[in-house]
């Protein structure tokens, strides 16, 4: 049983999911899905969102039938010490790539939209120092980041008004003609962004009304589909097939044509202002991450802290191409998709077999 002092109400579970879900990812998702599905984006949205649903169904049943574990002490009491310690090793790699992929997306969209002639490892540096401050306060420092996170940047949402009047209703027709493969590439793709609700498998232990935990869980990732949803949806109808192809954050460029009396570059504060967007998507790999370390190797958590912070900040000098960094968000995004939608499935066949099991040894 965890201490009161890191025990959250299940209100929090959708702040927590659903600020772990939306960070870089949405400024350039449109294009993506795009790419795979074309005016039927939406419909590659919709149902990525229905898959999610039903793996966050599955993720609450495993955490429900393993008595309150996280899925690093779910993996030792499956699996043994030694594999198990491996799966979490491979998974604490896995957060630390995302927290990587999320400093350095940023720090790109940071020098293209205001701050050119800075170099990469300065903006990791500033990042990975505010994060390590956060997460040293603990479980509710990192849950009242999301909290704040959310209150402070939803409003954000709403800048795009502007871009809703010079949109193009006729570009989001044809509908219904993309074929069911191309619709499928889409969910593959747009279940990239919507990664983040596998934080459930981690922050179990710390919620105090698990009765509550499946209805915010459901709230928070439909919020997030739908969110996704609106912002695919206006960017297919503002741009032409051809700028929303070429276009890597299209998102960003329809914010840049906001106009404001008193702001006449809103791009320029809209920027600066994602890093509230993104913050609790560090503070919570780290988190995790960090904890992994904690388990694996029995030290302090505040150690795995450091620890990942230097190999994060020894990475900044190396992969500093476009080329690189496409092809370790691909990477991260497939293993992703596997860890967290196909993995599920098979644990919880595993833990529905093993709970039979003891169930049997019991009575006899």
């Amino acid at each position: 049983m965890k201490s009161n002092t890191r025990i959250i109400n299940a209100f929090m579970v959708f702040f927590i999911i659903h600020t772990s879900q939306i960070g870089m990812g949405i400024l350039g998702v449109p294009r993506i899905i795009f790419l795979e599905s074309k005016q039927d984006a939406w419909i590659s949205i919709l149902l990525s969102g229905l898959f999610i649903s039903l793996i966050t169904w599955l993720m609450i049943a495993i955490l429900n039938k393993n008595e309150g574990d996280t899925l690093f002490e779910i993996h030792v009491h499956i699996f043994g010490r030694l594999i198990g310690s491996i799966f979490n090793f491979l998974i604490v790699i896995y957060f630390i790539a995302v927290y990587y992929s999320i400093t350095i997306s940023y720090v790109e969209v940071s020098l293209i939209w205001g701050y050119e002639g800075v170099y990469e490892w300065v903006g990791i540096l500033a990042l990975l120092m505010l994060t390590i401050y956060a997460v040293s306060g603990g479980f509710r420092v990192v849950t009242g980041v999301c909290f704040l996170s959310f209150l402070m940047t939803i409003w954000l949402l709403f800048v795009v008004y502007q871009p809703l009047q010079s949109i193009n209703l006729t570009r989001i027709l044809p509908i219904m003609t993309a074929t069911p493969s191309e619709i499928m590439k889409g969910i593959f793709k747009s279940s990239f962004t919507m990664i983040g609700f596998e934080t459930l498998l981690f922050i179990f232990p710390y919620i105090k009304e698990k009765n509550k935990l499946q209805l915010f869980s459901q709230i928070a990732v439909w919020f997030t589909t739908i969110l996704v949803l609106i912002v695919t949806v206006v960017s297919i109808l503002f741009f032409s097939a051809k700028e929303l192809e070429k276009n890597i954050w299209p998102v960003v460029s329809m914010i840049s044509t906001v106009r404001f009396p008193f702001i006449e570059r809103f791009e320029f504060v809209a920027v600066p202002l994602w890093i509230l967007v993104i913050f609790p998507n560090l503070c919570i790999t780290l988190y995790i991450s960090s904890k992994g370390i904690k388990q694996i190797f029995h030290i302090e958590q505040k150690y795995g802290i450091l620890i990942i912070s230097i190999v994060i900040f020894i990475c900044s000098f190396f992969i500093t191409k476009r080329v690189d960094n496409n092809y370790l968000f691909d990477q991260i995004g497939k293993t992703g998709f596997f860890l967290w939608f196909i993995y599920p499935i098979f644990l919880y066949g595993i833990t529905v077999i093993r709970s039979k099991f003891n169930t049997r040894t019991r009575r006899s």
